[in-house]
């Protein structure tokens, strides 16, 4: 059936022209073996758009509203400002775009603040970045946003330590694809992983020259 499809690739783009493909195709195909209602659809997304659908139909559970904004990186900075600010440290000093990039990347690699300070703590530079980080995350919570690392942090986190939310996910979704397979990082790696842990029929495409 469609909606037991999932298919992620990395750009709107790209999300899009996979849509439009599959609608001509449905359309247009008669030998193929239609299901019952042929206007289902496979979901068809980028990561970062499954991680706004997942987060939505779950806010109660992360403490946000249906509504919440989404940060861009010019909201994150001014942020990052704010926080370095709280710590009483000199934005000169620590440079707010560096020091988003190194939160940024610790997100991609499944880090939260809390992880981060365990795993590189004990070093100045790191202390530092731990707590502005831990500042940024409470400006973000006040104002019930998300950067657009957490749109894939949150949801990783969320099917890892959910059995229930998991589970839902699994049995909805039972045929992942994933496009452009070669530039996944290791939270987008572990949601793929995740909701593929029940029926094991993961299908990936990338291009081993652009690893």
């Amino acid at each position: 059936a469609p909606h037991s499809i999932l298919a992620i690739t990395f750009t709107n783009k790209a999300a899009k022209e996979m849509r439009d493909r599959m609608g001509r195709l449905l359309e247009s195909d008669k030998t193929l073996n239609l299901p019952i209602s042929s206007s289902e659809r496979p979901f068809i997304s980028t990561f970062h758009s499954l991680g706004v659908h997942i987060i939505k139909e779950n806010a109660l559970k992360l403490g946000l509203t249906r509504h919440f904004t989404i940060y861009d990186r010019n909201d994150s900075k001014r942020a990052i400002k704010e926080a370095i600010e709280a710590c009483q440290l000199d934005p000169k000093q620590f440079e707010p775009s560096k020091i988003l990039s190194v939160i940024s990347r610790e997100k991609g690699n499944l880090m939260t603040h809390t992880t981060y300070a365990d795993k590189w703590g004990g070093e100045y530079w790191n202390d530092m970045v731990a707590k502005i980080w831990e500042k940024y995350e409470n400006i973000l919570k006040k104002e019930k946003s998300l950067d657009f690392d957490d749109l894939l942090l949150k949801t990783a986190l969320l099917l890892k330590n959910d059995v229930e939310v998991r589970t839902k996910y699994q049995n909805l979704w039972q045929y992942v694809h994933i496009d452009e397979y070669q530039d996944t990082n290791a939270v987008q790696y572990q949601i793929a992983s995740l909701l593929a842990d029940k029926h094991h029929n993961l299908c990936v495409v990338g291009d081993a020259d652009q690893t």
